[in-house]
This record gives C-alpha cells, structure tokens and sequence, in this order.
C-alpha cells in the first residue's frame, strides 16, 4: 500500500493534468449539447390527411424538425412544428404538405422554405396561412371532376375531331406551306416595332406632355391665336399703308401717327403672346431633343412596313386555297364545337384545380423510394383521418368533413371562395339554364 502511495506522489502532477483535461471535456460537450434547442412555428392548412405528429419536417429535402401535433382551430387545422435551431425561418416562409412516399395512408411530410434572407427572423409561435400553406389536392377529389357527362363529352370531341380532319392532310399541308411566308413577314415586322420601342416610348411620351401642356390652358392659348390674328392683320395693313405711303409721300406722313398707334396697341399684345407660349416652348425642347432619334430609329419599322404592303395582295391570294379548305372543313365542326362547349365551360371554371390536380399528380409519381414508383389511393380507401370534424359539406363548404351528394365541389371550393354563379357565365349556355 505504502508502494502505490509512494508512486502516486511521484505522479500526481500527471494525474492531475489529466483529470483537468477529462473535467474540460466534460464540459465543452455539455456546453455544445445544450445550446442545440427548437423553437415552434405554426402553419394553418385546408388539408391535413396523412399528416400525424412525429412526422417529418424538411427544407430541401434535409430534416429540420417534426410535427409536435395537429389539432382543430375553429374549422381548420392547425399544425405545430418544432423546427430546430440551426434552420431560421423569416418572412415570407412558406409550408407544403407533400408526400414523402408512394405507399401508405400516413405519409405525408411538411416541406419548409426560409424565406426572405433580407427580412427580419419568424418569432417563436408565428401562425403561416393562407398563400404562405399549401397542400396537394387529393387523387379521389380530383377524379371527381371526370365524371360521366365530362367522360362523354371528352369522347365526343375527339370523334368529332377524327371527323372533321379525316382526308384532310394534304389540304392541312398546303395551307401550312402557303402561310409560310405570311407568318415570316409578320414575325419581321412585330421584331422591328419591339427593337423600336423605346423610341416610340419616348416620342408618345413627350408629344402627350406638349399636348397636356396646350391643353392646361385654353383660354390663355385661344386669346394667344386671337392676339396673333390681330397682330398679322394688323402687320398687313400697315404693309399694304406703307406701299401707298411710298407712292404718297405726303399722306404717308399724315397717317404716320396713326400707324405708330396702332403698333403701339399691337405691342402689348405682342408681350402676352410671347409671355403665354413661354411654358409651350420649355415643353416643346424635351420634344425636339428626342424627335430626331425616334424618327431615326423608325425608319426599319417603315421600311418592313412598306415590304408588308407590298407583298400583302400576293399573301392575300395565298390564302384563297386556305379559305376554301376552311368552308369545307367549318361545317361539320358546328355540332363538333356544341358538343365541346361543357367541356370547355366545365375546364374554364375548374382552371386552378385542374392545374392543381396535374401538378401534384407528377409529384407523386415522381417520389421514388424502396417501394418504386407506386400511386397512392390509400387516401380513398381509408376511414376520414383524425382530426377532421365529421360535418357533412355541401358543394361550397371548404375545410374537412365529408360531401353531400353529387359529391362535387364549386370551383375556388378549395381555397374558400366557392363561385356560385360560374354556371351563368357558361359561353354559348342562356344564363339561369
């Protein structure tokens, strides 16, 4: 014992310097490890299906937090991310549930973007809603919109089309040669007017500010004519007294106090002629300045011009085989066009979804994973998903709950601005049908 005693003396500076370097380790790890924390940031969505808490919250991809919980605010889901330190959202952020993989009913993830480097960092509890959420629109929602009447007329479009342009090629080729160079010339000519524009920019611009110039001030303008008319009548009689006074001496002296009376009543006239066009000729110089390189610079622009007018009554003939192809083809597309227009009235209101629909449908089947590239109807087969209320909504209630039957939705149903009277908007439909 007194051995090991005597050897530990004989080490202690050792022992000690190593101890010191344990404790220092000890904590700088628990310094590092406690400044590593989150902070909660909010997003309210339409849409939650397929969202639980633990699931993963991404930017570009990368892990940055999880879903803490869902859960029902008023009639919309809010859900609250814990998102770690390290990632800082500011102003302007953005959240989009998208999914993470093709397969399951649970499996969708939240997709952050930081925002704005420049503004000011999100406080701790910040709420992102409206156009700062957003969601995928679902497989069995969208299906909706290709209903039976939609598959008909879809049908009936293409038949009618396969009709109408039956034996039609050579003529479709022949039209497509023919308007070749008409097409050039236009393309030519819509070139220079765009090189050209600033230049026309500017002689628009300054000739509106000479034009608003005269016209601030009529009445001064008017009197300004009146005065000049009277001074140029003036100034010929006197011209045509002073050629009478050189063949007449002697009257001429007589009349001479006349004539200066008269130039001296013109005189003052004269002062507010000049006085009143004063604020004209500051306008006009602007004009002047830029008047030579805009007519310059339009000189290309007349002279394709002039090139389209002269070969616009041989482009004209050109078309003659054109509109005869078009007389034969136009009639049998009249019942083609009736049978496209609830399509097409049906697509005009249902834009926005249907881009939706098309858009979120190439994000699903382009995620790849272990289980491949697989299409997700998990979401139809299953029960409503925790969270939602259970009401039953009509075709222009938004947030979750079941449809009525038919089991459509208004257009703009999706961001709570259901267009009720889309219907009476219809082209070619009388409004109230």
């Amino acid at each position: 014992m007194r051995i090991v005693i005597e050897r530990l003396r004989q080490h202690s500076s050792r022992i000690i310097a190593i101890l010191a370097l344990a404790l220092a380790a000890i904590a700088v790890a628990s310094i590092l490890g406690g400044t590593r924390g989150s902070y909660e940031v909010k997003a309210q969505f339409d849409d939650v299906r397929g969202l639980i808490p633990g699931g993963a919250v991404r930017a570009a991809a990368v892990p940055v937090g999880t879903v803490k919980r869902v859960e029902l605010v008023g009639d919309r889901p809010v859900v609250t991310m814990e998102i770690d330190d390290d990632y800082v959202l500011r102003e302007g952020a953005t959240a989009d549930i998208q999914l993470f993989s093709n397969a399951g009913a649970v499996n969708r993830t939240i997709e952050l973007t930081i925002g704005d480097p420049t503004k000011p960092r999100l406080r701790a509890g910040t709420v992102l809603r409206g156009p700062q959420t957003d969601q995928p629109v679902n497989f069995d929602d969208a299906a909706e919109t290709l209903d039976a009447p939609t598959r008909a007329n879809i049908k009936a479009f293409l038949v009618g089309l396969d009709r109408s342009l039956k034996g039609r090629g050579r003529d479709i080729d022949r039209t497509l040669r023919r308007s070749a160079p008409a097409l050039n010339e236009t393309a030519n000519l819509l070139a220079q007017v765009n090189s050209d524009g600033q230049a026309v920019r500017t002689l628009v611009r300054e000739g509106s500010r000479v034009t608003s110039a005269l016209a601030a001030s009529p009445a001064d303008l008017g009197a300004a004519a009146d005065r000049t008319a009277t001074l140029l009548s003036v100034t010929a009689g006197r011209q045509a007294e002073l050629r009478r006074s050189t063949q007449l001496l002697g009257p001429s002296l007589a009349r001479g106090r006349t004539a200066l009376a008269s130039l001296a009543t013109a005189t003052p006239r004269l002062r507010t002629l000049v006085q009143g066009l004063e604020p004209v000729a500051e306008e006009i110089e602007p004009f002047a300045k830029a008047l030579p390189p805009a007519l310059e610079a339009a000189g290309p622009f007349l002279v394709e011009t002039r090139r389209l007018v002269r070969q616009a009554p041989g482009n004209l003939r050109d078309f003659r085989p054109i509109i005869r192809s078009a007389s034969r083809v136009a009639p049998p597309l009249a019942p083609l066009i009736d049978e496209i227009l609830p399509l097409g009235n049906a697509l005009r209101a249902y834009i926005p979804e249907t881009v939706g629909f098309f858009q979120n449908l190439g994000s699903t089947l382009g995620t790849y994973d272990a289980n491949g590239h697989v299409l997700t109807l998990g979401v139809g087969l299953f029960p409503t998903p925790p969270g939602s209320t259970g009401k039953r909504l009509g075709p222009g209630d938004c947030g979750p709950g079941s449809l009525e039957k038919p089991y459509t939705r208004l257009p703009g149903t999706l961001a709570c601005q259901p267009w009720a009277d889309a219907a009476s908007t219809n082209v070619g439909v009388e409004r109230g049908r």
